[in-house]
């Protein structure tokens, strides 16, 4: 398609001489609202403007898709979002570009993909057994429950066990040191990757100067975890060839092909902490923020549960599992509605015509994945539409972009459905879910990701009913079973 028009013919909402439309940005937690609300004004294409720094906001479907598959060849991050994990040394797979992402990509998918899985499930029950006691306690309470907490925390458990094979069980021992500044400096880079311009760079704020004392405890955790993992590969010389979490998959590369950096190391540590932290749990979150206001659906979500899992109401493998299949399509839908990434931006490398619109080289462009989503099934939750024996016609697979698409899609997506999963699994099976709303509505909140603010539940025990042997031989005599 060739251009017909530039940037400027785009239209866009007015902005204030200098500033922009920054102060309509503000604050920026809600950012994506205000974006949202400008393109179904504005239509699939328009620009706006943050202080300095203009703006194209897209939201086609197919031009979407087609920036995604052009990555990181003819697209690349956000530079503000790369120079932020850049300036406090954390340089992973997530920001890298160019033969740096290929070779750290490689790595990740290989310690990461769907053949992996049932090995990493130990580490999944175990937390996921331990959720289960958290949320029964709770429930003997009878209290409120903001549920985002036992949840980010089963979510930190996981991902630090797989990371670098170190068991944090903050479910049990509350949160620790490690956890606080994982989440500080998540908060300050999405901070500091959406402001209008970087203060930090001539005078810093107390919560910066904070960053940076969490940045410095968290590497020196991780090499703590590296030297620890070193000597473990001394004395068990077969984890080389078959390493039991992702820190020793690197180690093992490094040691053998020379190809990673201890910097990079540290940086994919960290990078798949963030990751993991807060997109399976906030995933989770609003999956059951949905389900307390659809009793049908969560209904109809626990029979399956507690007809797969029985008295346990914990999976107990991999397969069990994935056998979740109306699970998964209520994960699916509540990632459709309210995905974690409802957003994804980057820049040209070159110029390029998008919309029948030339966008030149380094213009920053935010891709509204959510608006995809929407206008592709509508805002109704019905998860219905993801099971393939539904009547209804499924969204495009190319509308669903929870993980994003083309070279860089997420490379945990398979882990994180089995870890939601099993997790969403055993709360079906073992609780009714009620919201609270005495605190007033929910509402989203966006940093990376977007979180439900201000989510509270009451969960009660669901009875435990046995068959009676009775039961079991009129099963019998009836054929039943």
């Amino acid at each position: 398609m060739s251009a017909t028009r530039t940037i400027a013919d785009l239209p866009g909402p007015r902005g204030l001489p200098l500033l922009g439309n920054a102060l309509q940005l503000l604050p920026v937690s809600r950012a994506h609202l205000t974006i949202e609300a400008w393109s179904q004004r504005y239509g699939p294409i328009f620009q706006f403007r943050a202080g300095s720094r203009r703006w194209v906001a897209l939201a086609d479907q197919e031009e979407i898709n087609a920036v995604l598959r052009d990555r990181p060849e003819g697209f690349r991050r956000l530079r503000e979002l790369a120079r932020s994990f850049e300036e406090i040394g954390f340089v992973g797979v997530f920001a890298a570009e160019g033969e740096a992402w290929r070779r750290q990509r490689r790595l990740v998918v290989t310690a990461l993909n769907a053949n992996q899985l049932h090995r990493h499930f130990d580490v999944i029950g175990l937390a996921t057994r331990r959720l289960q006691q958290r949320l029964r306690e709770q429930a003997r309470l009878d209290e409120p429950l903001r549920i985002a907490q036992p949840l980010t925390s089963f979510a930190v458990d996981v991902t630090s066990a797989l990371a670098f094979g170190h068991d944090l069980n903050t479910l049990e021992r509350g949160e620790v040191e490690l956890q606080r500044h994982i989440q500080l400096a998540f908060k300050m880079l999405a901070h500091r990757a959406l402001f209008p311009f970087p203060y930090w760079r001539w005078f810093e704020l107390p919560a910066d100067r904070a960053m940076k004392r969490s940045v410095v405890e968290l590497r020196s955790a991780v090499a703590g975890f590296i030297e620890r993992a070193r000597a473990e590969m001394r004395q068990r010389p077969q984890l080389c060839e078959e390493p039991e979490n992702f820190l020793q998959g690197m180690l093992a590369a490094q040691q053998s092909e020379g190809r990673f950096t201890d910097d990079e190391i540290i940086g994919n540590v960290f990078t798949l902490l963030l990751a993991g932290e807060d997109t399976t749990a906030h995933t989770l979150a609003w999956t059951i923020w949905f389900l307390a206001q659809h009793k049908d659906i969560q209904e109809r979500l626990a029979e399956e549960a507690v007809g797969l899992l029985g008295q346990e109401r914990c999976p107990a493998d991999h397969e069990q599992a994935s056998s979740f299949l109306y699970g998964e399509a209520v994960i699916r839908e509540a990632i459709r509605l309210k995905p974690v990434a409802v957003w994804e931006s980057g820049e040209p490398l070159k110029d390029m015509t998008i919309c029948g619109t030339l966008i030149p080289a380094g213009t920053r462009v935010t891709m509204l994945k959510r608006r995809v989503s929407l206008g592709a099934g509508g805002p109704e939750f019905e998860p219905e539409r993801w099971l393939e024996h539904d009547e209804r016609q499924a969204p495009d697979t190319k509308s669903f972009l929870g993980f994003g698409a083309g070279p860089r899609f997420c490379p945990g997506r398979n882990l994180a459905f089995l870890e939601a999963k099993t997790a969403l699994a055993m709360i079906a099976a073992d609780f009714e879910i009620e919201l609270d709303d005495t605190s007033g509505p929910v509402s989203e909140d966006v940093s990376f990701t977007m979180i439900p603010k201000g989510l509270r539940v009451r969960l009660t025990s669901r009875a435990v009913t046995t068959p009676t042997q009775e039961d079991t031989r009129n099963d019998r005599r009836l054929g039943v079973g």
